[in-house]
């Protein structure tokens, strides 16, 4: 009895907790634009993940939600899969570290947001990785962008 409830337990595991794919848009020769990753709750949908593609089918952005919002390690990356950027996000807004890379693979960007303000000293690279410039964006006036803070 006890190895039938362990089958029934790991099969709702496997089977109730499956992701669902579902393919949002495709390019013209039917490779996928844009797909989106959900589970169930309730007897409703939730958006976990997307992933976006160029039309060779390479990934060209993927992360992750929360309650519709972009949430947790996001990752874009040029045509020929190099990446090219990394960033957080929480509840929508970038926060933590995040880094642009030139299309070679060298560090071109790197520095902090916290609520989709840079803060901190940003470093700013050249292609060859040689840094070349720093900005301490604490110290830069902010500007204003209709009625909030940039």
């Amino acid at each position: 009895m006890k190895k039938y409830l362990f089958a029934a337990l790991i099969a709702v595991l496997v089977f109730g907790c499956s992701e669902k794919k579902v393919v949002e848009s495709t390019y013209e020769n039917g490779n996928p634009r844009e797909v989106k990753y959900y589970h169930k709750k309730g007897g409703e949908l939730i958006l976990d993940r997307e992933v976006v593609y160029y039309e060779n089918k390479q990934k060209k952005m993927e992360g992750g939600y929360n309650k519709t919002l972009r949430n947790g390690p996001w990752k874009a990356w040029y045509e020929n899969g190099t990446l090219w950027s990394e960033g957080e996000y929480l509840d929508g807004k970038r926060n933590g570290m995040g880094i642009a890379y030139h299309t070679n693979g060298k560090k071109y960007i790197e520095g902090n947001y916290q609520n989709d303000t840079r803060v901190g000293t940003w470093r700013f690279y050249d292609t060859t990785g040689v840094m070349i410039k720093e900005v301490n964006f604490d110290l830069v006036p902010k500007v204003q962008d209709g009625d909030s803070l940039k």
